[in-house]
């Protein structure tokens, strides 16, 4: 069975010298970001996760036992090395926002800034990819059996196409439009659209707007953007503003977050 050892015998690309990213299949594409596969154990001390409106589903392997947690939307900042570091192994279904329905058909609402078995949800699923990691030859191998056992649990039911249309509209405009006139381009009335985007995307249309924001602000401040000059990319009306809503999503300020970026995760394939 795989172990931290597959990963340094894999002649697969890595994307540090403890991890290696696959693309999932092509028709998964647009509900799932990426398989990473990671040795946690190397993980700095103080390794935190930031907000995000994407899920992850965590499979875990030590001492025998292999465990699927599934991590929902995440709206606050989370320390994560004392959890992933007790580990051997680990492998990450990254889904963007929204990705996840399809395969776990409850309201994401539900799953917001929580973990779950995912024995719990899907016990299905669960089964499969647990035997899809203990038969596998290799990382490769293994990926191509995630392939199939998502392709096969993808769901026929399309997400609601208003919810979709509004959530291309968010996206598109990196998360600096105004509720209302969502609501209004989208011919639905705001208490609507918060109810489709607490189904599919597991959080209120503000909320997903301002982590969209500081995800592209954060994104800007790792290629070096001039901090004092964001808040016009991120659709505020002042530097003062946008400090505030970066330090009310991260729990740091825009200094305190390029001082120490080494230490947050920031995803540059899901939001």
């Amino acid at each position: 069975m795989l172990n931290k050892e597959s990963i340094y015998q894999s002649s697969l690309p890595k994307v540090d010298e403890n991890s290696i990213i696959v693309a999932p299949h092509q028709l998964l594409r647009p509900y799932i970001a990426t398989y990473m596969f990671t040795n946690p154990s190397t993980m700095p001390d103080q390794q935190t996760i930031l907000p995000t409106i994407s899920s992850t589903l965590v499979c875990t392997f030590q001492n025998g036992q292999f465990t699927a947690g599934l991590r929902g939307v995440n709206t606050r900042p989370t320390m994560i090395a004392d959890y992933a570091r007790q580990f051997d192994f680990m492998f990450l279904v990254e889904f963007h926002a929204a990705g996840l329905f399809p395969f776990i058909r409850i309201d994401q609402n539900h799953l917001m800034n929580e973990g779950f078995l995912l024995a719990d949800l899907n016990q299905a699923l669960y089964t499969e990819i647990a035997e899809a990691y203990y038969t596998a030859a290799d990382i490769p191998d293994l990926a191509g059996k995630l392939d199939v056992i998502f392709l096969t649990h993808l769901s026929e039911n399309e997400i609601n196409s208003t919810f979709s249309l509004a959530f291309e509209k968010l996206l598109a405009a990196n998360g600096a439009i105004r509720v209302k006139d969502l609501a209004t381009e989208t011919y639905y009335s705001e208490k609507h659209l918060n109810r489709l985007f607490m189904k599919y995307a597991g959080t209120k249309i503000k909320t997903c707007s301002r982590i969209i924001r500081m995800k592209n602000a954060a994104d800007l401040l790792k290629a070096n953007y001039p901090a004092g000059h964001l808040f016009e990319q991120t659709g505020h009306h002042d530097y003062a503003h946008f400090v505030h809503d970066f330090t009310t999503i991260y729990g740091i300020t825009p200094k305190e977050y390029l001082a120490k970026m080494s230490l947050f995760y920031n995803d540059p394939y899901k939001l």
